[in-house]
Formats: C-alpha cells, structure tokens, sequence
C-alpha cells in the first residue's frame, strides 16, 4: 500500500454528528499509539486553550513484557483512535489542538520500562493534520520535535503535541452547513467489504475510544433489497416514520489503497438505503482496512472511506436519528485476506 497524498490525508477523518440539537456540534478525532508501564499512558487534550477531555490508551504496549514500540515490526495492535466532542462555544477554525501526556513514568536507566505517547493524526470536523504538520512545544519553550516514523513522539508532560489549524482553518461541521437547506440530515456510514458474504457485528455504542468491534461466526449475507425511490414515500408517513430496524450491515470491495466508492459499492449502499427507507435510525459506522501497510495509513483509510459513504448516503436523503462514523484501523477479524477486511460495518438500531 503505497503513502497517501497529503491532500488525500487531509480528509481523512470520519466527524460524529447529531441531528437536532447536536446539529452544530463539532468533533475533534486523534490517532495516538503509546507504550505502557505499571498502566496505560494517559492525556489530556485541548482546544484553542479549552481542556475537552483525558484519555487513555489501553491498547499500549506494555513495556515490561512486550517491548517498545519503536521495535514492534507491527505497531498496529498499540494505536487507537479517540474522539471528542468540541462545544460550539469553544469551536474556532483557527483554533489550536494540543495533547500532553499526564502521567510519566519511568523504570530507571536500563530498565527500558517507560511510559510514552505517539501522536500520528489530529482532525477537526474531517480536516486531518498528520504528522508533517504537527509540532513539539514545551511547556517553558519550544522544543525540537522528536519523530519516529510516521509518529510524533512525546516522553513526558513537560511537551505537548501540538497541531496548528491547516490553511484556511478548520471547516465548520458539516451539520451547520447541511442546516441552512431542509434536505436530508447528516449520516455517518464507513464502508465495509461487499464481495463475500458479509459477516454479523454485534452492536455497540461508540466508545471515546474506538476499538475494532469484534465479530461472531460468520452469518448468512444480507439479500439483496430491490432499490425503490425514497422521494415516492407519502410525505405522512416519512414525518412519523419510527425506526423498527436492528440490522448490521457489511459494505465490502474496496480496492486496494483506494477510498473511491466502486459501482459494486453504491449498488450495496443502494440497497442499504432501500433497506432502511424513510425511518430515522440509530446508525453507528465502523471502517477497517487489511493489514497490508503502514499502521497510520491504515487508520486513516479506515476513516476516509466512511466519508465518503457519509457523502453519499446524504445525496440519498437517509434521515438519522442519531449517528456516529469511526474507524477502526487495520485488523484480520473478516478472513485471511486483505480484500474480505477492507471493509466498513454498519449498525443500524432503534
């Protein structure tokens, strides 16, 4: 899998959004690996000054019995992606995102015990930053940033990661734009493999921080739903269309370091759309990709495909009642091939 263009990058991230009352909110998402001493390193994250919220990666290496992360040949398994709500009072484009780790910890010289953070993407409302455009400051001065490969690295909470707003600031939710129009309200699906026959995800709500949703033994495929169009609904039963769907549904055949959605892949959305038709469901999106490439690649092709699904399921007028769209980086839970886990799976609930 070849390194994506930095323009691609740039839309890399899937936003959480609520219709209604959450219309206008925004959603701040980062790509953080880490190594574990005596417990997880946590963080705290701000914007524009305004602290949003800690959190912890769980999925840290542990540097006691496994090594460090700078040696693991496959850093994937200790990098997870985290998201934040950012209050509409505190959203500004040219506000400044920073991450400081919060609880150091250190075995001593020769002990290579250690607790650290590895920032590798910040995005604001699906405007990434990776690691070129991040920086190291200290707390007192600045500092010289200190890299490891795609990741920006930070030993103790005297630094901080910092990303400066792109050129052009960071764009407004994408709610806020929708509103100005009465059209569809804004949706949130990543694609998952559309092939084979799809596997069953068990429901879950989106955590802060999003792991990949583990899967039981694979079930029969969805069948086909012949597509109707939604504008022939009767305008009544559209305005108190409930939701009575509890669904999953596997969305697979992207190619291979590609987010571009296939004719195969919008005939499948169609379905889906078809499927669900005028009621306003609880959507939680979740995209994976193979293992095939670099850790931070992955992650943030796992997320650009679900915004580009986001994208089309809005042209199609699905209304949601709720929605959240992550992802969930690399992993090898659909099969033994890189095609069957380029994929997003979508949860549709009451």
């Amino acid at each position: 899998m070849s390194t994506l263009k930095t323009a691609v990058l740039a839309a890399a991230f899937a936003l959480c959004a609520v219709p209604g009352a959450f219309a206008a909110g925004s959603s701040l998402q980062l790509i953080i690996g880490g190594e574990a001493y005596d417990g997880p390193p946590k963080f705290e994250v701000t914007f524009d000054g305004k602290v949003l919220g800690e959190g912890a990666v769980n999925a840290a290496i542990d540097t006691a019995t496994a090594g460090r992360f700078a040696d693991a040949e496959d850093k994937t398994p200790y990098v997870q992606a985290f998201a934040f709500d950012i209050p509409e009072d505190v959203f500004k484009p040219g506000g400044e995102v920073r991450v400081r780790l919060v609880n150091e910890a250190y075995g001593g010289d020769g002990s290579n015990r250690d607790r650290n953070l590895y920032l590798a993407a910040v995005a604001v409302n699906g405007r990434a930053v990776t690691v070129s455009g991040l920086s190291t400051q200290g707390t007192t001065a600045n500092t010289e940033n200190e890299l490891l490969g795609e990741f920006l690295v930070l030993r103790d909470g005297n630094v901080e990661g910092v990303s400066r707003a792109p050129t052009g600031g960071w764009p407004l939710p994408d709610a806020t734009i929708a509103a100005a129009p009465p059209a569809a309200e804004a949706v949130t699906t990543e694609v998952a493999a559309v092939a084979e026959a799809p596997a069953e995800v068990p429901a879950a709500k989106a955590p802060v921080a999003v792991t990949a949703l583990k899967l039981p033994e694979p079930a029969k495929a969805d069948k086909p739903v012949a597509t109707a169009s939604l504008a022939a609904a009767d305008p009544a039963t559209a305005m108190s269309a409930s939701c009575n769907r509890d669904e999953l549904y596997n969305v697979v055949g992207f190619n291979e370091s590609s987010n571009d959605l296939t004719p195969r892949l919008m005939e499948r959305l169609d379905q889906i759309v078809a499927d669900i038709g005028e009621q306003k469901c609880k959507v939680l999106v979740t995209g994976y990709s193979s293992r095939a490439g670099n850790h931070a690649t992955n992650a943030l092709f796992a997320i650009e495909r679900a915004q580009n699904v986001l994208a089309y399921l809005k042209q199609a007028g699905l209304k949601f009642e709720k929605v959240s769209a992550t992802g969930a980086g690399a992993t090898e839970q659909f099969g033994d091939t890189f095609y069957a886990n380029r994929r997003v799976v979508i949860s549709v609930a009451p």
